[in-house]
């Protein structure tokens, strides 16, 4: 929219006849000497930030500079992992976004976006005294926003090429639960492990000479070639990805609706860690039940917000 717009390791053990995953991290911290000045610093920050956001908002109304569009991307595709017991499933990845063309520098860069992600997949291992099976659900849901400064670029037309799920902000922000059942001399046991990560999507840069591109919308779909970003890991999939344009007001709009939502989850996922889970399956519950209507999520969210706030659960 130029014109618009190995070997397995041993780390897998068996106790109990279940397969586990062993590892281990240290951290060390440094006490803060002064934490007053410490709480100082970071409000300044935060400020700070919020101006450049801002700015950012005031700058996007130059037509001359800028223009909007709002797009959808979708990868589908299979992941395998021979080194983690002959892992294999179905990834689905859908972000909608709001992008901005930066005309200077030739540029669209994704403002905002809302991901959800899902893979179920299979492994089995086998070992000298025993087997077993593992089943893999993956699921994660997050929206970010990014200011210019960070933006990442969707599509570079200097290169002439587009980027298929840029990285996210966080690593973290998929549950990853692992089933495993595992026998030992005769001896069956089973258990389920949950931690966190990050999607399994490794679709390389796209030449954009396939994409169609008019003054109003931009298009393009490939199948993603075969990938092994590390030894014994492969993904393989389709790649889509559509923008159409909308005036700069409405763009901004959006931006700043993405802006909104992103904090109003890193608030819900605070109280749900510190207080109850059932704040943050309210929340996701909102998201869903209100994605075709911006106006209406962003009203249910603020009178959640509110209510939280008088029973004093927020600040």
């Amino acid at each position: 929219m130029a014109a618009a717009c190995k070997n397995m390791n041993k780390n897998y053990v068996i106790i109990g006849g279940a397969f586990l995953i062993v590892g281990g991290a240290i951290a060390t911290g440094i006490a803060l000497s002064n934490p007053e000045k410490s709480t100082s610093n970071e409000r300044a920050d935060k400020n700070i930030a919020q101006d450049m956001l801002e700015q950012d908002f005031k700058d996007f109304e130059d037509e001359e500079n800028y223009s909007f569009c709002q797009g959808r991307e979708e990868i589908k595709g299979v992941y395998e992992n021979s080194v983690f017991g002959n892992e294999k499933g179905d990834v689905k990845y859908i972000s909608d976004d709001i992008s901005v063309f930066d005309k200077k520098r030739n540029k669209l860069y994704i403002l905002g976006r809302r991901i959800e992600y899902q893979y179920l997949g299979d492994g089995k291992m086998q070992i000298a005294d025993g087997e077993g099976t593992m089943n893999f659900e993956e699921n994660g849901v997050v929206t970010e926003y990014f200011g210019m400064n960070s933006a990442p670029v969707r599509i570079d037309y200097n290169s002439k090429i587009i980027n298929p799920a840029p990285e996210r902000k966080s690593t973290d922000w998929v549950v990853v639960k692992i089933k495993s059942i595992g026998s030992l001399m005769g001896i069956t046991d089973e258990r389920e492990d949950v931690t966190s990560g990050d999607a399994k999507v490794f679709c390389s840069v796209f030449s954009l000479g396939d994409a169609f591109i008019s003054p109003d919308y931009i298009s393009f779909e490939k199948a993603c070639p075969d990938n092994s970003p590390n030894p014994g890991v492969k993904f393989s999939g389709n790649f889509k990805f559509e923008c159409g344009a909308v005036d700069n007001e409405r763009g901004i709009e959006i931006a700043k609706e993405y802006q909104e939502k992103e904090q109003l989850e890193k608030e819900f996922d605070a109280i749900s860690d510190e207080e109850n889970d059932e704040i943050g399956n309210d929340f996701e519950g909102v998201i869903k039940e209100s994605q075709s209507d911006d106006l209406d999520m962003q009203r249910k969210l603020q009178e959640m917000r509110a209510e939280m706030k008088n029973s004093g659960m927020a600040n």
